[in-house]
């Protein structure tokens, strides 16, 4: 059980990194070029939504709420 919790911080975190690199990337204008193709901005925006609210997701399952127990 705890290595499933370590997982999901991790891939938590890496998501979060990801979308830190993408809020840059419309920050400062980098541009991204693979081969011939150039990526619009509006891409790092839908990726940003996505990977902020798997970041999130992730965390919140790594980091349950303790209930009471039942009486």
């Amino acid at each position: 059980m705890k290595s499933q919790v370590v997982g999901l911080r991790v891939a938590s975190a890496i998501f979060g990194l990801v979308c830190l690199c993408h809020v840059l990337r419309l920050v400062l204008g980098f541009q991204i070029l693979i081969g011939s193709h150039l990526f619009s901005r509006g891409l790092s925006l839908i990726a940003v939504v996505i990977t902020g609210l798997l970041s999130y997701w992730l965390g919140k399952l790594a980091c349950p709420r303790t209930q009471p127990p039942p009486p």
